[in-house]
C-alpha cells in the first residue's frame, strides 16, 4: 500500500448504530461516520435532505427589516438597483433577486461590476451614477460587508443600502439600513456556510412571506423552487461545503435544472458537451459550466453570463454561450502561461521553503490568478497568494488548505491591505506594491504558527475496503444517496486489492481506461482513471493491482452503466 494511502477506521459502535437504526448498509454507515455524521439524527437529516428541513429563514438577522424596506420601495414605485459581483455566485444572486422583484412589480435594475475597471464590491463612481439616474435603494448581493466608506458615501448621496452577503464579518459593519449575513455575531441562523446565492434565496423566502402578509401584490407570487436551479449553480461554483442547507439547495436545484425551464442554462450545458440535463452533476458545474460563466467576469464583462441565463430564446442563448466558450478558451491560454511562469518562480527561488507561496508580477492578468493559485495549492499543498501588480497597486487572490483559515490571517494583517474579503479557503485582497515584502514576511510568520510541517504532505483518505465482488446493485444505489458530492462531502474512496487488468487503453496520454476482473466474481468492471499516468508507473495488461476507487452510476447517451472511477493504484509484485 502506498505511504500516502490512509484507510480510515470509523468507530464500530457508531457504524453499527446507524446501520441498525436507519436500516442502511455498514458501508454507507462507515462513510457517514468518517465524515463526522455519526449521530442518528444528523445522519437521517443528511440522507433525507428535504426542503422542509431548511432552517427558518426568519432567523436571518435583519431579514424582516430589509423586507419591510423593499416592500415600501415596491409600493411607492421607487427605483431599486441590485449591485452584484462578477463571479458565478454574484451573478446568480443578482439574477434571482432581479427575477423575484421584477415579478412582484418593483422598479428594479441590476449592476454587475467590471473586474478590471470597477474592482470588487461597491465603488463611489458607480454609486454616483446610480443616484444620478434616479436610484434610491441599493441592494448588494455577494459584496458590501467590507464597504464601509462606500456605504457612507451612498448615504451622502441619499441612497439607502441593504447588504446581502456571505463573507466574513469584521468587528464593525457598514452603516447600511439592513444587513443580511449569517456571519453576524448576533445572527441566530444556524448554518453559516451558504454561498451568497443561498443567503439571497433564504432572504427571498422571508420577503415572499412578508409580501403575502402585506397583501399589496394581487398576482401569483413566484414559486421559489423554480429558482433553485440557479441557486445550485451558484452554490457549487462558489465551492462552499455541500452539507446542511447547501446540500438541500444543490439536491433540489439539480432536479429543477433537469426540467429544462431555462433555455440559457440548456445552451450553456450544450456548449459544454452535455446533451441531457440529467447528466449535470456538481462536477459538471464545477469543471465545465462555471468556468465558462466565470470567464466573462475574469477577462471580460460578467453581465454576459447573467444575460445568458436570463435569455429565454435558445438560439440567441446558444450564440451567447459560444461567445463565452471562446472567452473561456482565451482564459485557459492565459492561465497556462501564468501557471508556467509561477512554477518557474517557485522552482528557481527559496519560496518553496516558506510556509506559504506568495508570488507577484506586473505581467499577470488579475482575472485568472485565482485559478492559478488553486492549481498551485493542488501541486504543492501550501496556502498560495497570487498578486497582479499594476501602477503600484497589487490585486491578489488567495487560496488555502483545510488547516489554515486564510481570511483570519488576512484579518490579522489588515494594516498592510487596502481592502480584503473572503472566507476560509479563498479570499481576495488589494495591497500597495510597497507593502508586499512586509506582507509576505508577516503572512509566512502567521502561517507558520498555524501550521505544523506535516500538514504539507497530502494523503488520500480511504473510507474502507470494498472488494469488487461486493458491488451489488443495491449498494451502488445506496451510495448514490450520498450525492450531491462536493466540498466537505467528497466522493467516498474504497480500496480493492489484487484486481486484474483484463484490457487497457490509454487516452490523451494521461487517462487510463481499463476493464478489470476480480476474484470471487465473473463480472468485469469498466474503469476510468483521469490523469493517472502523471507520475505513476505504466501498468500492463494482465497485471494485478490494488486500486482506490469509487463506483458510480454513469449516464451517457441515454445508457446507464456501472463505472469505477479510479483515484489511484499500485502495481502488485508478480
Amino acid at each position: 500500500m502506498k505511504e500516502k494511502w490512509q484507510i480510515l477506521k470509523p468507530d464500530r459502535n457508531k457504524v453499527e448504530t446507524l446501520s441498525k437504526t436507519l436500516g442502511i448498509s455498514k458501508t454507507v454507515s462507515s462513510v457517514l461516520v468518517n465524515r463526522g455524521i455519526d449521530g442518528v439524527e444528523a445522519a437521517s437529516f443528511f440522507l433525507q435532505a428535504k426542503l422542509k428541513m431548511l432552517p427558518d429563514p426568519f432567523l436571518l438577522k435583519d431579514s424582516e427589516k430589509a423586507s419591510e424596506i423593499i416592500i415600501r420601495y415596491i409600493k411607492e414605485r421607487r427605483r431599486i438597483v441590485i449591485y452584484g459581483d462578477y463571479d458565478v455566485d454574484g451573478i446568480t444572486s443578482t439574477l434571482i433577486m432581479y427575477e423575484f422583484l421584477t415579478h412582484v412589480g418593483a422598479h428594479v435594475d441590476y449592476y454587475i461590476p467590471h473586474r478590471l475597471e470597477d474592482g470588487y464590491g461597491l465603488n463611489t463612481y458607480t454609486l454616483e451614477e446610480i443616484a444620478t439616474n434616479g436610484g434610491e435603494l441599493v441592494i448588494t448581493v455577494d459584496c458590501g460587508i467590507t464597504s464601509f466608506d462606500e456605504v457612507k458615501y451612498a448615504k451622502d448621496l441619499r441612497l439607502e443600502t441593504i447588504i446581502i452577503d456571505h463573507h466574513h464579518v469584521g468587528e464593525i459593519v457598514p452603516d447600511a439600513v439592513a444587513i443580511v449575513n449569517p456571519h453576524q455575531k448576533d445572527c441566530t441562523y444556524p448554518f453559516k456556510e451558504m454561498a451568497a446565492v443561498g443567503v439571497a434565496f433564504s432572504f427571498l423566502m422571508v420577503l415572499k412571506k412578508m409580501i403575502e402578509k402585506d397583501g399589496f401584490f394581487k398576482g401569483t407570487l413566484p414559486n421559489l423552487v423554480e429558482y433553485m436551479d440557479v441557486v445550485a449553480l451558484g452554490t457549487v461554483a462558489d465551492m462552499v461545503p455541500l452539507i446542511d442547507s447547501n446540500r438541500i439547495f444543490v439536491k433540489y436545484g439539480l432536479l429543477q435544472m433537469q426540467k429544462n425551464k431555462r433555455p440559457g442554462l440548456m445552451a450553456l450545458a450544450n456548449i459544454c458537451g452535455v446533451k441531457n440535463l440529467k447528466e449535470i452533476t456538481p462536477a459538471v458545474i464545477s469543471y465545465k459550466m462555471a468556468p465558462r460563466l466565470n470567464a466573462a467576469g475574469r477577462i471580460g464583462n460578467a453581465i454576459k453570463g447573467l444575460e445568458l441565463i436570463l435569455n429565454s430564446d435558445y438560439d440567441a442563448a446558444l450564440k451567447m454561450a459560444e461567445e463565452l466558450n471562446l472567452t473561456n478558451e482565451y482564459r485557459q491560454q492565459l492561465e497556462a502561461e501564468i501557471f508556467d511562469q509561477a512554477i518557474s518562480k517557485v522552482e528557481n527561488s527559496d519560496v518553496l521553503s516558506k510556509n506559504a507561496l506568495i508570488l507577484f508580477s506586473e505581467k499577470w492578468h488579475p482575472g485568472v490568478i485565482g485559478i492559478v493559485a488553486s492549481r498551485l495549492v493542488e501541486k504543492y499543498y501550501k496556502p498560495t497568494i497570487m498578486i497582479s501588480v499594476e501602477d503600484g497597486i497589487g490585486r491578489g487572490s488567495a487560496r488555502s488548505i483545510p488547516q489554515l483559515h486564510i481570511y483570519n490571517v488576512l484579518e490579522q494583517l489588515s494594516g498592510y491591505l487596502v481592502q480584503y474579503g473572503g472566507h476560509k479557503y479563498a479570499a481576495g485582497l488589494t495591497i500597495k506594491e510597497t507593502n508586499i515584502p512586509e506582507f509576505i514576511e508577516n503572512f509566512n510568520r502567521l502561517a507558520g504558527q498555524a501550521l505544523a510541517q506535516e500538514t504539507y504532505s497530502q494523503s488520500t483518505e480511504i473510507d474502507g475496503e470494498l472488494p469488487l465482488s461486493e458491488l451489488a446493485p443495491e449498494l451502488i444505489v445506496a451510495l448514490s444517496k450520498l450525492e450531491p458530492f462536493g466540498m466537505n462531502n467528497q466522493e467516498p474512496c474504497f480500496i480493492a486489492r489484487n484486481v486484474q487488468i483484463l484490457k487497457q487503453s490509454i487516452i490523451n496520454r494521461s487517462h487510463l481506461h481499463w476493464k478489470l476482473g476480480a476474484d470471487n466474481t465473473t463480472m468485469t468492471f469498466n474503469s476510468i482513471g483521469f490523469g493517472l499516468l502523471n507520475g505513476n508507473e505504466v501498468p500492463n495488461q494482465g497485471d494485478r493491482i490494488d486500486i482506490v476507487y469509487f463506483p458510480r452510476i454513469n449516464i451517457y447517451g441515454g445508457n446507464i452503466t456501472l463505472q469505477l472511477y479510479i483515484k489511484d493504484f499500485v502495481i502488485n509484485p508478480s
